[in-house]
């Protein structure tokens, strides 16, 4: 270790500020000569940036020998924020264009990650497990067949070879650890396959951090850093598949069955205010899933079936009879149970069924169309000895099932103009949900009355077009009038501190984004796109009683923006990239006398002014004939926000409000964020066998997240990666 950290030093002292983009072999466009003809091909990487709707691209494959964090990776996008709670498993909320929250919809491969809740979640996921990440902005694809407002981060599984195992190790501070293993395995006529997918996390999350305490001397509230106690996470999750392809009735037949567990201790609500010593949660599910292709009529019709039924048990427990401090002191308290306010020992079943079904049809060669339909049910059932009851009863009101099933159905034609310079896309979207179940968190008698049933049903529709001009220039333009349903963790709540709220609408927006594209010969890259915002009933996160949250409507939201993103070849060995985002997302028509003085506001909790920089030098032959050394650095800035809503003419002057400081209360100022890191990655067998190494926040400043929970300070990570093709 320490050798590691004298040789960034060393990079870092000699001026090096370096940063990683992604440039696999198979970004590159790809060319073979037939006799004498030559075929040009996308990849899948490429395809997906030069759709007509916005989107942005990961690489995960480039960072496989380097001990990041998918949050890291994304984070240096343009125009997208991914926020964690804490630290390593903590509460994820990403943001896209200013939409953020439930507005932004995860799957893999495709499908709606709903039912496996945390235990395929971004903010544990390791990088090994993906070949790469797209982030779709504003109008979405068909196939997707999601009901997102404003974005989708699709994970997209690793496929490196039909057989490999790969498998990686990265040591860190807090006493970090994180194991992966990846495995695919296809017999010689591509008849039949097997696969694995494992992980395996844990953290102390022990990092100090700046919290009020209570001085003993004077009993006054004082601020103070101390270490974090009762903060750890792990979590484990593995997959196995196994299936058929090639065969007169299938082109893919694939059976998976996978199980997950996490295990999260929780240090203090969702605001830093009072430390915990033993609430616990956790998740844990056993996952069959099934997964068919098909396609008819000459490659023309292409069918895709996806299926899958799991019980997700969530628990909680809170029974301590006594208090903690910030310094880990423990305190009796007789006659007291549980640390927060609502003692637990919960045990919630969550039931999915989840079938996606995809249908895409090629008329000649200029038009395609597609059809998908996903259906989602949901049941809740669970028990809680200290639960609320149905009054005068000894019903626990936890007991009593609560339901949710939604319907997305999309429908979408493709078509291509003018030697295909010209790409355009049509869709229509139906949605439809139900739900149904007794809010039972508010302090009051709680009675059969208090059932809640809700329904409704909602249509949108998309437009999108990109035009290529002489292959270095692509421009594009979409609109959407777009509806997203609450989903089941806004309507349930999450068992722990997010509390149900079954009244809730589904969310409307008007979504307009156009923008430009230049790539040059040797792969110099400028991108610019701006977007335009109009939305009603935007559901978002809120604290209410204290210690909880709640998902509630916020009537009227509208806001610009833009973005920039570029990318120069400084040397065959140095690249050099940055990119920016500003956006003004603000609230208005807010009628009620109490509510006025919020017209023109901005969105709480949500960054206005973002940008990344950096560098990366790769160097091959250094000492053997087939090694490769990259080293990288990253920096990162935001501008403060605020997390509660505070009045426009109280906000920091200056061009684009990036000078000044706002005039409130500096307790609700998230503030000037400067994150720096820097490290190397050493594959002395090409790409068999790599280690990586790295500092993070490399300046150990306070770095915040959602509702100003602090999150870690300098930081050491080692990692190996091995890989057998």
């Amino acid at each position: 270790m320490q050798r590691c950290i004298k040789y960034i030093t060393g990079i870092l002292l000699a001026g090096a500020s370096i940063k990683a983009v992604a440039q696999e072999t198979t970004d590159t466009t790809k060319a073979k000569v037939l006799e004498g003809v030559t075929i040009k091909a996308s990849s899948a990487t490429q395809q997906v940036k030069q759709q007509a709707v916005t989107a942005a691209v990961v690489n995960a494959r480039e960072a496989y020998g380097q001990p990041a964090t998918l949050t890291e990776l994304i984070n240096r996008s343009p125009g997208v924020r991914l926020r964690q709670s804490g630290g390593l498993g903590a509460a994820t909320d990403v943001s896209v264009n200013g939409f953020q929250g439930k507005a932004i919809r995860y799957v893999k491969d495709g499908i709606p990650l709903d039912y496996l809740r945390d235990g395929f979640n971004i903010a544990s996921l390791p990088v090994n497990m993906l070949e790469r990440v797209e982030v779709y902005k504003g109008v979405l694809p068909v196939a997707l067949g999601v009901d997102a407002l404003g974005g989708v981060v699709n994970l997209v599984s690793r496929r490196t070879q039909p057989r490999y195992l790969a498998a990686s190790y990265e040591i860190a501070s807090f006493n970090t650890h994180r194991i992966t293993l990846n495995g695919y395995y296809s017999d010689v006529a591509k008849k039949w396959f097997a696969g694995v997918e494992a992980f395996y996390n844990y953290s102390d999350n022990d990092y100090k951090v700046k919290v009020k305490v209570t001085d003993p001397a004077t009993s006054n509230q004082v601020y103070d850093r101390v270490r974090l106690f009762h903060n750890s996470f792990r979590s484990g999750y593995a997959e196995l598949s196994a299936g058929v392809t090639n065969r007169s009735w299938a082109d893919e037949l694939k059976i998976t069955v996978a199980a997950f567990q996490l295990k999260r201790d929780q240090n203090h609500p969702a605001l830093m205010t009072d430390p915990y010593g033993a609430v616990k949660g956790k998740q844990s599910s056993i996952v069959p899933a099934l997964r068919y292709k098909k396609t008819l009529l000459q490659q023309k019709l292409l069918i895709d079936q996806f299926l899958v039924h799991n019980t997700v048990t969530v628990n909680r427990t809170d029974t301590l009879s006594g208090r903690y401090d910030w310094y880990g002191n423990f305190y009796p308290v007789a006659g007291r149970v549980g640390e927060s306010r609502q003692a637990a020992l919960s045990a919630i079943d969550y039931t999915n069924t989840t079938s996606r079904t995809y249908v895409r049809y090629i008329i000649g060669a200029k038009h395609t169309m597609e059809l998908n339909n996903v259906y989602t049910s949901l049941r809740q059932k669970g028990k809680d000895p200290y639960g609320p009851k149905m009054d005068g009863t000894d019903i626990s009101l936890i007991s009593l099932p609560a339901t949710y099933s939604k319907l997305v159905t999309g429908a979408g034609l493709t078509s291509k103009w003018q030697e295909e310079k010209l790409e355009t896309t049509i869709m229509g979207k139906y949605y439809h949900y139900q739900s149904s179940g007794t809010e039972a968190w508010q302090a009051r008698p709680i009675t059969a009355n208090d059932k809640v049933t809700q329904s409704g049903s909602n249509w949108g529709i998309a437009v999108a077009a990109k035009y290529i001009s002489g292959q270095k220039n692509l421009f594009r333009v979409s609109a959407e009038l777009a509806n997203r349903l609450p989903d089941q963790e806004e309507l349930f709540g999450d068992g722990i501190w997010t509390v149900p709220n079954f009244t809730l609408s589904p969310e409307r927006s008007l979504n307009i984004n156009a923008g430009y594209r230049y790539t040059s010969v040797r792969r110099d890259m400028i991108e610019i796109n701006v977007f335009y915002r109009r939305t009603r009933d935007l559901i978002l996160l809120v604290p209410v009683q204290a210690p909880y949250a709640q998902y509630q409507n916020i009537r009227n939201v509208k806001g610009f923006g833009w973005e920039a993103d570029g990318t120069y070849q400084l040397t065959k060995e140095i690249v050099v990239n940055g990119n920016l985002t500003w956006q003004d997302i603000r609230l208005f028509r807010l009628i009620s006398p109490a509510d006025q003085w919020q017209n023109k506001a901005r969105l709480r909790n949500t960054p206005y002014f973002f940008a990344n920089a950096g560098i990366t030098m790769q160097l091959k032959k250094i000492i053997a004939a087939h090694d490769q050394l990259k080293l990288y650095s990253y920096y990162s800035f935001i501008r403060e926000y605020y997390l509660e809503t505070i009045p426009k003419r109280l906000e920091p002057g200056g061009f684009l409000g990036l000078f000044g400081k706002a005039g409130v209360n500096t307790a609700l100022i998230i503030p000037d964020q400067h994150l720096w890191s820097a490290g190397f990655s050493y594959s002395p067998l090409a790409a068999k066998l790599s280690f990586g190494c790295e500092v993070k926040n490399i300046l150990n400043h306070d770095l915040y997240d959602n509702y100003r929970v602090q999150k870690a300070g300098r930081s050491f990570h080692v990692k190996i990666s091995y890989t057998i093709q």
